[in-house]
This record gives C-alpha cells, structure tokens and sequence, in this order.
C-alpha cells in the first residue's frame, strides 16, 4: 500500500491506524484498484443480481419491500425508484453533524465493506464514493437517529443522498449544500442500481468509523494518565515501588504490566528509590511533606486502572478492525454457488459491546486522575504544596486575594461526574421498532457516540491535571524539585509551560486549557506525542 494513496480492493484491509491516517491527513489520496481480479469479481457479483432481476425472483429490498414491508412485491422496473424512495424516507436524522474526521471514517469504512464484493454494487459506485471521499467532500450526517440495527439505516441514509445530489456536505472547511459542490466542480449525480442504496445504507459503518476515533483517543487518555501519575509521584516524593516490574510479572495482566513500566519510565532514579531500605520513613521535620509507607489508591494503584484500559483497547482493536472489513450488509450474494443469503450481519453487537467497556475503563481512568488532582490541590494530602496550588511565595501579602486552581478542580470534577454517567452499557436498552421486525437491536451507534463524549472530555480532565501539575512544580517550595524530574518529564513540564503560563494572580484560564486539550490530543503534539 502507498504511504500516500489508500487503494481499495477486495483484499484490503483496513486497520484503526489506517484509518486515522487517512481521516487526519488531508493530503492522503484513496482510489479504487484497477486489478482485474478485483474488478472481475466486482462485475461478476453484480451481473449476478442482474440476472436475478430478469428471472423476476424476490430478493429482499429489490423486488419487495424492506423490513415488515417485505411481503410487497414489485416488478423489477420498479427497482430504482424502490431505491431512491429508501433514501427519502430514512433522511430523518436528528441533532448536530457529526465530525468531518467522524464522517470521513464512515464513508471510507462503507467503501470498504462493499468493495469486497459481496453487496451486489457496481464497480461505477465504489468508483463515486472513492471519488468523494478523494475529493473530501464528506457527506454531513446527523448524529442521532439509529439503534443500531438494521445498520446504520438513518445515518448511512445522508451518504446515499449526497451521492444522488442532495444533502450537505463537509467540502473545503465549512458546510455546504451538496448540489452548490456538485455544481462547482462538475459533478453528476448517480442514480443508483437495484439494491445499491440498501447495500450502502444497511450496515455499520458509521458506529465503527465513531469507534475508530474515539478508540484512538481513548489510548490517549491511557498514555496520558501514565505522564500524569508519575509526575504525581515525582512531585510529591511519593514511592516508586508500586511500578516496579517484578512486582507486576505476580500479577502479569499486559495492560498493567504496561501501564507500570510506562509510569516507571518517567521516574528519574527510580531503580535506586523503590527498594525496602530506601521506603523507610524520613523526619518529617525535614522537607515538611507527609511521608507514608503506601500512597493512596489513586497513585499506588494507578497500573490496575489504567492497565483495565490498556487490555481493553487491545481486544476492541480486533473486535473493531473485524467489523470495517466485513461484509455486514443484507442480503449477500454469492454468484460463484448462484446464491442469496438473508442474515444479520448489520447487528452491531460487536461494536456496542466493544465501546460500552471502552467507555468504562476509559471513565475510570478519568476518576483516578479527577482523584490525583484532588490531592495535588489539598495541603492536607500533598503535604508540600499550597492549596489550590495558590503561587503565595509570589504574591505577598495578597496570596489570600487569590485562588490558583480552585476552580479548575471544580471543572474537572463537574467534567469526570459528566463522563462516569455517560459510561452506563448502551447495548442493554434494546428497543423493538419498525413493526417488531426489528425487535432486537444493538444501540451500537449510541454507544459509540457515548465513548466518543466521554473522550472528548478527557481532552479537558487531562489538560487540566497536567496544567495543574505544571503549576504544583512552580509554586513548590522545594528548589530542587525540577532535579527530580527525569528529561522525559521535564519536557512535559517545559511543553505545558509554553502553551500555558502558571497562574499567579487570578485570571481566566478557559482559553488555555482549550489550547492544552487540543495540544496533548493532537497527532502533532510533540513532546505529548511520545509520552
């Protein structure tokens, strides 16, 4: 595969990777292959439902209708306009767009599921919707409307409709209408074939293109968190035991075992500091801090919560590469055997499940952190610092005038309450719909759209810890502390500085904290990038 060119065919195969790849980088190009193979197999599915059509034989959503209409039987000649009325009738999405970046996944993971040449589509419709997706005109999807079965009908539905002209469509930074794009740049519609709207709408590719991204954010959060606690213990002298390697192989789970060696990574002298001899308590008349033969939960614990995210990001990986490159529309055609198979393979449980654990052990991490910096902002816990992270060898006598971080531990609480609720399993409220035909349903887009909150908060509950650890460095008393810092986590601290000043006297920090959630998420971030 070109490093610069996404090339589709039957045999590729689509990973997470790739697909942020693609979906980030506006300079990435994608076409369909021009291997004969491939385009045979592409034709030869297709002639096969062809020479259905003129035998008059019922195939599902093509001579009858769909769900519990299926019992309606039309003539052939009809076949078109049964495929146009599907998306008529299914453009009834409701709420805000979902992303460009969410939209764009969904429309190259839908390429891909058909172009494995099972949907019955012509090879001249892959074409168009490599075209679109080329040319980064995305169709603009509403973010609610599907249960998740069949599909991803309604939201798949305004990817049909920009294909036939109408619709919006993301193009060039804004939101257009799709007819204006079409017009500027010359573009016919297409009218779609027999079965070819049904092929694009019944399937999951808009719950799996949300998973994608918010699976790559989510291992962000992992690995930021990882940053942030051994910042906690370097700061707060806290012990370094409890990431010790020898310690985790009694207890070999991989995620744990990786947070840990993460975290140790990013203690300086750790080797030296976790032995039996060195934990002994120090005179507390010494520094002031608070010496503890065990840390709190939210420190000395951290490698079993976010190892839970780390396992689960290893298995919703396979889970969701599995269902971009599946065929997981209906019916499906085999034309080698002359045969239709009915099935169910847009159900979404897969995803749903996937992102209701996502989304758990994602909320977990983002209550260790909200508990991390509890304790950073209390004198009572942290031992050394100021409340609030107040910077009062600065101000005088008006450090009582001013609040540091109070309230940014306020935001980040209200933010952690915010995303711990939106971690309740979606896959458990099945609703029965369209008739009772579909009376078992996954709720995978919901689900997917609850991970995809939930990480979108973490980008605020992680830049403000960090922006709080930044400020905890400055406004210590210890002179040494930046000694303690091993090059790895001085980088940290210097790359926050730089985005974000340290509070001295009161002032607004919601602009900078946008700036330092962006940065850390960004896949240009530096320093954040390598954490």
């Amino acid at each position: 595969m070109s490093l610069k060119t996404l090339i589709i065919d039957s045999e590729n195969r689509l990973t997470l990777d790739i697909v942020n790849s693609f979906v980030f980088n506006k300079s990435r190009r994608i076409s369909m292959s021009g291997d004969e193979n491939f385009c045979r197999i592409i034709n030869a599915n297709r002639e096969y439902l062809e020479q259905l059509l003129n035998s008059n034989e019922d195939i599902y959503g093509v001579t009858t209708g769909y769900g519990n209409s299926s019992s309606n039987r039309f003539d052939a000649s009809k076949a078109q306009q049964l495929q146009h009325n599907l998306i008529q009738y299914h453009n009834c999405g409701v709420g805000p767009y979902l992303t460009e970046e969410q939209c764009t996944a969904a429309i190259i993971i839908r390429l891909n599921c058909l172009s494995k040449g099972r949907s019955g589509v012509s090879l001249e419709l892959l074409k168009k919707l490599a075209d679109l997706a080329d040319s980064r005109i995305i169709p603009a999807i509403p973010s609610m409307g599907s249960v998740g079965a069949s599909g991803d009908l309604t939201p798949l539905s305004y990817i049909a409709a920009a294909l036939e002209g109408s619709g919006n469509c993301y193009f060039n930074g804004k939101i257009s209408t799709t007819s204006d794009i079409f017009k500027s740049r010359n573009i016919a519609p297409y009218r779609f074939l027999a079965k070819e709207a049904l092929a694009i709408m019944n399937g999951t590719s808009v719950m799996t293109a949300i998973s994608a991204i918010a699976w790559q954010e989510a291992k962000r959060v992992a690995d930021l968190a990882c940053c942030a606690t051994a910042l906690m213990v370097e700061i707060l002298e806290g012990r370094t035991s409890p990431f010790v390697s020898s310690l985790h192989d009694l207890k070999p789970y991989p995620g744990q075992k990786l947070a840990a060696q993460k975290i140790f990574d990013l203690l300086n002298n750790a080797g030296a500091r976790h032995t039996r001899k060195n934990e002994t308590l120090k005179n507390n008349e010494s520094n002031g801090a608070i010496q503890r033969l065990q840390d709190s939960y939210s420190v000395r614990c951290a490698p079993q919560v976010i190892g839970v995210l780390y396992d689960t990001l290893d298995w919703t990986k396979s889970w969701l590469e599995i269902e971009m490159n599946s065929v997981n529309d209906n019916p499906v055609f085999f034309h080698e055997n002359k045969n239709i198979l009915n099935g169910g393979h847009f159900y979404g449980g897969h995803v749903a499940a996937a992102c209701d654990a996502l989304k758990t052990a994602t909320a977990n991490v983002l209550n260790l952190i909200d508990k991390q910096l509890a304790i950073l902002v209390d004198s009572r816990f942290s031992g050394i610092l100021p409340d609030n992270l107040v910077a009062k060898q600065h101000l005088g006598a008006d450090a009582h005038l001013n609040h540091g971080y109070k309230a940014m531990q306020i935001t980040c609480s209200a933010l952690t309450a915010e995303a711990l609720k939106n971690s309740i399993p979606m896959s458990i409220f099945s609703r029965s719909t369209e008739c009772l035909n579909q009376d078992v349903v996954s709720m995978g887009t919901i689900a997917a759209r609850d991970l995809a909150n939930i990480t979108t908060i973490s980008k605020s509950v992680l830049a403000i810890h960090l922006m709080a650890l930044r400020q905890a460095v400055f406004v210590s008393p210890e002179l040494q502390l930046r000694d303690r810092l091993n090059e790895k986590c001085l980088s940290v601290i210097d790359s926050l500085a730089e985005l974000s000043p340290v509070v001295v006297e009161d002032r607004p920090l919601d602009l900078q904290l946008a700036t330092v959630a962006i940065s850390l998420f960004s896949t240009c971030s530096g320093v954040f990038a390598n954490t």
